[in-house]
């Protein structure tokens, strides 16, 4: 790469001083013009928008739950073809009756009837995707055409779909029209990319006070009211659609809830949660409160205390308490005295551990929101006793960064059904059930420890496969039983397993009563199965616990045909008046996304799936992406080649170097130095992607074409379900040399997405 200094350098100043002037230019240019302003605030709604409606939508209509970066595609076609079409004019109020529109959508009660149930045409109907029975969902249809049920899910699903798509349309023409405008680009992307980075850290601090969705719309209401300032013409449908979406969100704060006794509404910072009172049947007995997850039940807040249980005899009886899910752990170790519970929930397991006489236990439970509540409403309060120390942490990374050795390990219900991010499509508690996982467990055991796992396993590859799991973690089969959801707790299948399962399978048997028990619930896997061998062990790098092959799942396949055929339908109006995508940007635009995907995968591993891990790692990324412009600014670029070949060498880097070496460190240390690892191709990738783009004379159609390559590496995205998570790169690397060759063919350079 030959590098010399531009006309910034020319002065006789060091390094230092250059990058101090440029800093000072660049602000002077930001608070001097207007256009600049209107840029940042174009750019900070997209980016506010992009987030709150990718949490919005997953949270009230679940399928999005489950891939939620279908969103995220759906709003990098919008602003792509908005910067298609920057030319064309304007009508921000489109945004405003759209977003609107969606609002409406979702919440009036519009209900149509599918196989004899009333089903919410755009909460329930999407739902019908999870007909298919290679994945898994929770609360899926019951049984009948699978081929009617998806086709009704899916043409309500793409109506989302193209609401969303509508909303973003007008902001990428304005963000196309600024930056094509504009008179210094590299400042120009710089501002687009400092707002994206201040619309993340907003959405954060809305997410950390646990603010409810009306307060994300009305800041977006009041952001697109001051964009209209700016605008040349401003005509009364503008200002109408104003009064529209703020009329909107105030409905939407006034609308009651759907279902009656409802306690509380939180909005944690992975989900909404709800509190309900729970009446066991028609006695009048209030035995403890219902938390509703994303609108569905996730976990009871049960009195299980012997003095609650003795004052209902005729309903509880000791003796069957003692067996539930959240007592039995302690009956193989009748001398456990320090326990670690993953997936504490709100307080089942901590207060079973406490019944017991436990001496010490840690509870580690990823939703602040879950063991808020569960402080505050659980019957037996077992947050507030003094032996329970309670970790906020995701399961995966505490097992990691801890060095206590500990008696019981418990696995408690923790197979949350939520992304852990738009960027990715692992489940926040993929990682917790691996081989590593399972190993690093067995790590943190005493010598005669034990491990259980409970979990809702609704296949028998399910089961299958955690139990080898356990076995090539632990060297022998583990004691696997069943629960029915019932009285004492909320069902699924115990795994019991230890560093010695001979001891353990010898403590059942000198147990008469719990020797029965386990007997008569002996797990079954021999139905459901039909190839032992087929059921692949989840690692690190194929974290799918829900899939049982490695395989793109027929709900994702469908939707990928179904966009690739509305995109042939489309071209030609998209492609309008002899325009052509610029290969070159969309070849880099789909890299980068992939590239992202596997960053944010392999980070959350090391670091924990927690939200804040989430928008450090975003932040970190479009940090680097202004260091690029920044080098740019100061020295130009002559060939781009040997920056190509480093990008390259990094790829290649990462792809082989085990991130696992790196276990050994402190968290912030392993923190910095993984993240510079892992994001070290980000900034070569940033450099080829400014220095393009400051060439290039159409900027909107550059930028256009960058964010549909990215929209098209967000479908990309379902590679990982066959090759695994680290294979992306090899694609990432064939995306960039292909970038390169139109480069060379157009003599253009290449980009990264928007975020």
């Amino acid at each position: 790469m030959y590098l010399q200094k531009t006309q910034f350098g020319k002065v006789n100043k060091g390094p230092r001083n250059l990058i101090l002037d440029r800093m000072q230019q660049t602000i002077h240019i930001f608070v001097s013009q207007k256009r600049n302003i209107e840029l940042f605030l174009v750019s900070f709604v997209m980016l506010f928008a992009e987030i709150a409606l990718i949490r919005w939508l997953s949270t009230e209509a679940r399928i999005f739950a489950y891939f939620n970066n279908l969103v995220l595609l759906s709003c990098f076609l919008g602003i792509g073809l908005g910067c298609y079409f920057s030319q064309r004019k304007v009508i921000l109020s489109m945004t405003a009756i759209t977003l609107s529109g969606l609002v409406l959508m979702i919440k009036l009660p519009i209900v149509i009837e599918v196989q004899g149930h009333e089903l919410h045409l755009f909460r329930d109907v999407p739902m019908l995707l999870s007909a298919f029975t290679d994945s898994v969902i929770w609360y899926e249809p019951s049984a009948g055409s699978v081929f009617l049920l998806t086709v009704l899910g899916m043409l309500s699903t793409l109506v989302i779909f193209f609401v969303v798509l509508l909303i973003f349309i007008p902001l990428g023409q304005l963000l196309g029209r600024y930056l094509d405008e504009h008179k210094n680009i590299i400042a120009a992307y710089s501002i687009n990319v400092a707002a994206s980075i201040a619309g993340i850290w907003c959405f954060s601090v809305f997410s950390f006070v646990y603010s409810p969705p009306w307060s994300w719309f009305a800041l977006i209401a009041v952001i697109l009211l001051s964009m209209l300032v700016f605008q040349p013409k401003r005509s009364k449908l503008s200002y109408i659609s104003m009064t529209v979406l703020l009329l909107t969100i105030t409905s939407v704060i006034l609308m009651p809830s759907a279902k009656p006794g409802r306690l509380k509404t939180v909005w944690s910072p992975y989900q909404k949660l709800e509190v309900y009172p729970q009446v066991y049947q028609n006695v009048d007995m209030h035995r403890g409160y219902l938390i509703n997850v994303n609108n569905v039940g996730y976990m009871s807040l049960l009195n299980l205390s012997d003095s609650f249980i003795g004052s209902y005899p005729g309903v509880f009886s000791l003796s069957e308490r003692q067996l539930s899910q959240y007592d039995i752990p302690y009956l193989f170790k009748k001398d456990a005295r320090d326990v670690l519970i993953l997936g504490a929930g709100a307080g089942n397991d901590a207060a079973g551990a406490l019944r017991h006489g436990i001496e010490a236990v840690d509870a580690v439970e990823i939703d602040p929101g879950i063991y808020l509540l569960g402080s505050e409403y659980h019957p037996e309060q077992p947050y507030s006793d003094p032996r329970v120390n309670v970790i906020i942490d995701d399961a995966r990374s505490y097992l990691k960064r801890s060095t206590k050795r500990y008696d019981i390990i418990s696995f408690g219900l923790l197979d949350a059904h939520t992304l852990y991010s738009a960027y990715n499509n692992t489940r926040i508690d993929h990682y917790v059930y691996t081989l590593e996982s399972f190993q690093e467990a067995k790590e943190l055991l005493i010598d005669d420890g034990l491990v259980t796992v409970a979990f809702e396993a609704q296949r028998p590859w399910i089961k299958r496969r955690l139990h080898d799991l356990l076995v090539k973690a632990f060297g022998g089969p583990p004691i696997v039983f069943t629960y029915r959801h019932g009285r004492y707790g909320w069902g699924g299948t115990m795994f019991v397993t230890g560093n010695n399962v001979n001891v353990i399978h010898d403590a059942v048997k000198n147990e008469p009563v719990l020797d029965r028990f386990i007997s008569q619930r002996r797990a079954d896997f021999s139905r459901g199965v039909t190839d032992e061998t087929s059921v692949k062990l989840t690692t690190d790098d194929w974290p799918y616990l829900y899939l049982e092959k490695p395989r793109i799942p027929n709900m994702h396949l469908c939707l990928m045909v179904i966009l690739s055929l509305l995109f042939l339908l489309t071209r030609r109006v998209i492609l309008a008046k002899g325009s052509r995508l610029n290969f070159h940007f969309f070849f880099l635009g789909a890299a980068f996304l992939l590239l992202e995907f596997q960053n944010i995968s392999k980070a959350t591993l090391l670091l924990g799936s927690t939200w804040l891990v989430n928008s450090f790692i975003i932040t970190g990324i479009l940090v680097l992406i202004l260091l690029a412009n920044l080098f740019v600014s100061v020295f130009k670029v002559k060939s781009l080649n040997l920056v190509y070949l480093f990008l390259v060498l990094s790829l290649l880097a990462v792809y082989f170097l085990p991130l696992n070496l790196f276990n050994f460190l402190g968290y912030w240390q392993k923190a910095i130095i993984v993240g510079v690892i892992l994001n070290l191709p980000v900034f070569f990738a940033a450099i080829v992607f400014i220095e393009s783009f400051k060439r290039t004379p159409s900027k909107d159609l550059a930028f256009g074409s960058n964010l549909l390559g990215a929209a098209v590496g967000g479908v990309l995205e379902s590679l990982s379900f066959v090759l695994g998570i680290n294979a992306l790169l090899l694609v990432v690397v064939v995306f960039y040399g292909l970038s390169l060759l139109f480069l060379n063919r157009d003599r253009l350079t290449s980009g990264v997405p928007a975020p």
